[in-house]
């Protein structure tokens, strides 16, 4: 990928409640559409620095999280 090539990511964001001590607790789900790659996270924080993580720099990413290539 050429340098001033635009990056492009897809995930496929799940959010759902579990009881935890009379309460309901949220639990999240990110999957990388291009790889299938999924996280869980138990708050938005987490979710939130993950994404920061993706959007920092593509070269500090792991392989499986590096850009995949779109047409279009």
């Amino acid at each position: 990928m050429g340098a001033g090539e635009p990056i492009y990511y897809s995930f496929l964001l799940r959010m759902w409640q579990v009881p935890s001590n009379g309460e309901h607790t949220w639990r999240i789900q990110l999957e990388n559409v291009q790889t299938g790659e999924k996280s869980g996270f138990t708050s938005l924080e987490g979710l939130f620095s993950c994404l920061r993580h993706v959007t920092e720099s593509e070269n500090d990413l792991p392989g499986e999280m590096r850009h995949t290539e779109v047409q279009g």
